[in-house]
């Protein structure tokens, strides 16, 4: 056998000394002796762990009551972010319905202005790149008896024509763009002239306008509308309001400058007359008839 190997205490001798130790604290518990008392060191042990558990135990009711109120907030939150949601979705069907509301107050507006013309509302949905609408796509087409030619109006004055046409939607050219020209008139002494879109020249919120007579009077203020003679335009509509006026380089005519009726910075609804030029020239040959 290894001699170095440490002897161990075997069990049963353990057993007898803890079985000593207790009959001995318990002779000096009976003899009353007031130098040693085991309950009170058995008690100074426990009491501290007890205050520990109780610690313990309170800040674990505590964190439980914690987390059941976090959770019921959480809960509230998501109930109030639903009725938020809710709420929102009310104010937009709102906010639709008072746009529908206005639609119909500008063409009541526009009845009163323009008596003798049918007329019916679109909305903007595309429009071409930059900063204002010179050219766009309105929501109604074919469909809904949108004709190519048809004039379109906003805020009592002239936009532009319809000159594409499909079943749901319709493209509008408005009088500012490079490509368009209209023939127009001053409405106080009916001289006719030409307006002539420029999108340059409408960053500083004009149109160009030419060929008024040399000896026509005309002031600035003097309102423009279309002529009589357009092929494509209704007579009477408003295209703005002459700004300046110049005598060209040949002196047989006047050029002049026009603030439109119109803002075309932000457009969103428009009325569209149902009524073509053609229709209005063939109607009135058969009534002359």
């Amino acid at each position: 056998m290894n001699k170095n190997k440490k002897k161990q205490i075997k069990p049963r001798y353990l057993l007898w000394f803890i079985i000593c130790l207790c009959l001995f604290f318990i002779a000096v518990s009976l003899r009353g002796s007031s130098s040693f008392n085991p309950q009170k060191v058995i008690r100074s042990m426990i009491v501290p762990m007890e205050k520990g558990l109780n610690s313990a135990g309170q800040w674990i009711s505590e964190r439980s009551e914690h987390n059941r109120s976090v959770d019921e907030l959480v809960t509230e939150n998501e109930a109030l972010k639903s009725q938020i949601e809710q709420l929102n979705a009310k104010i937009s069907s709102m906010e639709n319905n008072l746009s529908e509301l206005d639609a119909l107050r500008d063409l009541l507006k526009m009845k009163e202005v323009y008596p003798d013309y049918d007329m019916v509302g679109a909305r903007i949905i595309s429009k071409d790149a930059g900063n204002w609408y010179h050219n766009f796509i309105i929501d109604k087409g074919s469909e809904d008896g949108i004709k190519k030619d048809m004039n379109v109006i906003y805020d009592n004055g002239l936009v532009g024509i319809v000159y594409d046409v499909s079943p749901h939607n319709a493209s509008v050219r408005a009088i500012i763009d490079d490509t368009s020209s209209v023939s127009g008139m001053l409405s106080k002494s009916t001289e006719l002239c030409i307006v002539n879109g420029d999108l340059k020249l409408y960053q500083d919120g004009l149109l160009d306008v030419e060929m008024i007579s040399k000896d026509a009077v005309v002031t600035a203020g003097d309102e423009v509308v279309t002529s009589y003679i357009s092929d494509k335009y209704l007579p009477g509509l408003v295209i703005g309001y002459i700004s300046d006026v110049t005598m060209d380089n040949s002196n047989l005519f006047q050029n002049a400058h026009i603030t439109p009726k119109v803002s075309f910075d932000n457009i969103t609804n428009v009325m569209i007359i149902t009524q073509l030029k053609a229709d209005l020239v063939a109607s009135e040959a058969e009534e002359e008839e």
